[in-house]
C-alpha cells in the first residue's frame, strides 16, 4: 500500500516517501517538512495517532490524513481532537484522496 500510495502520488507531481513505522513518520516528518502526511492508524510500533501527537509537537503544521480499515470510535474521536485533517476509510478512494491533496 505505501509503495501504491508513492506512486500515485508522484504520478501526479507530488514528492512523496514512504515509511513502514509511525516512528519512522515521526523521524521524516520531525527533520523534513512536508506539507502533508498521509498515514495508517495501524502501523507496527507506533500507531498513527500516537505518531500525529508526536509530529505535532515537532512541528505544528503538517495536515495529517490518517487511514484505517477498523478502529474504534473512540480513536478516531482522538485523532480529530489531535488535529488530524481528516480520515479516510481503506479501501482508499483515489480521487477523494486526490481531490483533497488538491
Amino acid at each position: 500500500m505505501v509503495r501504491t500510495l508513492c506512486d500515485i502520488l508522484r504520478l501526479r507531481g507530488w514528492d512523496s516517501r514512504g515509511v513502514n513505522s509511525g516512528s519512522e513518520a515521526v523521524e521524516i516528518a520531525c527533520t523534513h517538512q512536508y506539507p502533508f502526511v498521509l498515514m495508517d492508524i495501524m502501523m507496527p510500533g507506533m500507531d498513527g495517532v500516537s505518531a500525529l501527537k508526536a509530529m505535532k509537537q515537532c512541528h505544528p503544521s503538517p495536515h495529517v490524513v490518517l487511514m484505517t480499515a477498523h478502529t474504534g470510535a473512540e480513536r478516531l474521536a482522538e485523532a480529530e481532537r489531535e488535529g488530524a485533517a481528516g480520515v479516510m476509510t481503506k479501501p482508499i478512494d483515489f480521487p477523494s484522496l486526490l481531490a483533497l491533496l488538491n
